[in-house]
């Protein structure tokens, strides 16, 4: 699920065969839905936008009229713009219109730092686009810190001064309690039962609206 895994994302493309299937069926639709959202809401000129942590930029494609910089820690299976660490961003303060971090913010070891950079570097009305986990295994070890509630990522937002936000979660609890045993599964000749308990996750999913244990929250907040 990370973008810091060991072969990172190119471009978004569900595959109902792999095991983590149920995560992205829910978290792109979500990611797709906050990019159009404060696109709509921004000022009138092209906007600027920072994408944190961007891997191989999979989400470029949402932001096609924006000056778009992508910022990563390492060129290692990255493709960035500029390299820098999320906790001191090199960037000039109200120089963003739109900070872009999806599946970084477990990662750093101080994520209310990291969300105090996000806006310090965002202009007047800019607004911040985030992901992170609720549940998913230990990956990217030993530097896998933080797991979040709807509530910690709030906290976080409050302290840093947004006034205002929206968090959505990625999925529900079957797609979350079937993605679990999902992520068990390896091999080729597991995949007929990796597509079967993507069905049914997918399907308990839509019929169950309990999103008390999502696998991921998707976050969108403004100055």
């Amino acid at each position: 699920m990370s973008k810091t895994q060991k072969h990172r994302l190119h471009k978004r493309v569900l595959k109902p065969w792999r095991n983590d299937y149920l995560v992205y069926k829910y978290l792109w639709p979500n990611i797709e839905g906050a990019a159009a959202t404060v696109l709509k809401r921004a000022i009138g000129r092209p906007p600027v936008i920072l994408d944190i942590g961007c891997g191989h930029k999979p989400y470029r494609d949402l932001f096609p009229d924006a000056t778009y910089f992508g910022m990563d820690r390492t060129t290692s299976d990255s493709s960035p713009d500029l390299v820098g660490d999320a906790l001191n961003l090199p960037v000039r303060d109200q120089s963003v219109d739109i900070v872009f971090a999806t599946q970084v913010i477990e990662h750093v070891p101080s994520p209310e730092v990291m969300i105090r950079e996000c806006k310090r570097v965002l202009r007047p009305q800019g607004a911040l686009i985030l992901t992170g986990p609720f549940y998913w295994p230990l990956h990217e070890e030993p530097h896998d810190f933080f797991r979040f509630t709807k509530y910690g990522f709030i906290e976080l937002l409050r302290k840093a001064g947004f006034s205002e936000w929206q968090v959505r979660e990625d999925g529900g609890d079957w797609a979350q309690l079937m993605l679990t045993v999902n992520l068990r599964f390896r091999g080729r000749l597991m995949i007929p039962l990796i597509c079967v308990v993507n069905f049914v996750g997918a399907l308990l999913d839509k019929v169950s609206s309990s999103r008390k244990s999502p696998s991921n929250y998707t976050v969108m907040a403004w100055n």
